[in-house]
């Protein structure tokens, strides 16, 4: 038997949610169990940073840039912001300086073990793993939520290589390359292009779609890009290392006890699957009201949200017009109003010109289906 009957809250799912999160109530004084294996893959999280926001992660930041670039029918679009940055953090160190972090703490019990089943009587929550059971008085859990039925997906595959003239292929992130074989009507594909350092780069295939596809057709898709734009040395090296995952693009069920925290809590945004801001975002929420209900609930404001609706109703009723919204997105906006956009620090203003921008006949269907 684990002997943490007292403790006020416990975590379920050590990934970046579960070690934020426990990191935020350790620090505020509260109680805390994290269950669940040690999360050692290699992750690459990238979010928008209006330039004035604090530096919370300084150690395991990539890299930051003021520009970014699309590839569309053969052309380059490049942005360049003044306000933001786009920011990517190293996963992995994140991870293991924040296990670090709480076990030097008081109050806070690491069970390196899979939470096997949960259970809730007399308002307190049972959590059994393989070694025992203990109790908590509040739950949350941050493991990966089920997919409802209408939810797009956003699956990736990414391989990080060496190469010694990463400027050549990318000076700044390519957030979109279109100019690759579409694989079928379920969806649109892009490569995505990470400089994270000054000799090595992370190239991904990204697919934005009804349903999922086996994950050797996106490593394949990666590989032939990496084989058609790079040189020939960079290609008989073995890959640094490899990531992969699928993020929803819409609403998830929650089907374990407790509350939801993290991707299953709504932290993802809907239409593009960026996750860190929406967590930074619900936990500065529950520092101002300490209701733990704050971790659970949505961060994102209403107007981002119906956004986000229509968009994804768009893409669902024509999965291959994603293409054209991201391009027309591109075209029509500048580097500040794109990120502010993507950082859901937009006004009413700011998407009318995104709504007029875009193609209006599907965009009507869309909102009249609604």
């Amino acid at each position: 038997m684990i002997d943490r009957s007292g403790a006020e809250v416990t975590i379920i799912g050590a990934g970046i949610s579960g070690l934020l999160i426990a990191r935020h109530l350790i620090d505020q004084g509260t109680p805390v169990t994290l269950v669940g294996p040690e999360d050692k893959r290699q992750q690459t999280l990238c979010s928008w940073r209006n330039i004035r926001a604090p530096e919370h992660y300084q150690k395991h930041i990539i890299g930051t840039w003021n520009s970014w670039q699309f590839r569309v029918d053969n052309t380059n679009i490049i942005h360049q912001a003044d306000e933001y940055w786009y920011e990517a953090l190293n996963g992995l160190s994140f991870k293991t300086s924040l296990e670090a972090y709480l076990l030097e703490q008081r109050g806070f019990t690491r069970v390196r073990e899979l939470a096997e089943t949960q259970r809730k009587s007399n308002d307190v929550f049972q959590i059994d793993t393989a070694s025992g059971s203990f109790t908590s008085t509040n739950l949350l859990d941050s493991r990966p939520p089920q997919f409802k039925e209408r939810t797009l997906i956003q699956q990736f595959y990414g391989i990080t290589i060496h190469h010694d003239q990463v400027h050549k292929i990318a000076k700044h992130p390519i957030l979109m390359d279109f100019n690759i074989p579409q694989i079928n009507h379920n969806g649109v594909v892009f490569i995505y292009i990470i400089p994270l350092t000054q000799e090595s780069v992370l190239v991904e295939a990204t697919l934005f779609g009804t349903s999922t596809v086996e994950e050797s057709i996106l490593r394949n898709l990666t590989q032939n890009w990496i084989n058609d734009n790079c040189n020939s040395g960079s290609k008989n090296e073995p890959p640094i290392f490899e990531e992969k995952g699928i993020i929803p693009m819409g609403p998830v069920s929650f089907v374990h006890f407790g509350k939801p925290a993290g991707v299953a809590a709504g932290s993802a945004r809907q239409s593009s699957g960026y996750a860190l801001q929406g967590l930074e975002r619900q936990i500065k929420r529950h520092e101002k009201s300490n209701d733990l209900n704050a971790l659970s609930k949505s961060p994102y404001s209403k107007l981002s949200s119906w956004m986000d609706d229509v968009f994804l109703e768009v893409i669902r009723r024509n999965p291959t017009f994603g293409e054209n919204i991201f391009r027309v997105m591109a075209k029509s906006l500048k580097g500040d109003e794109f990120a502010a956009f993507m950082a859901d620090d937009f006004t009413i203003q700011d998407s009318l010109k995104i709504v007029r921008a875009l193609p209006k006949l599907p965009f009507l269907r869309a909102l009249v289906s609604r």
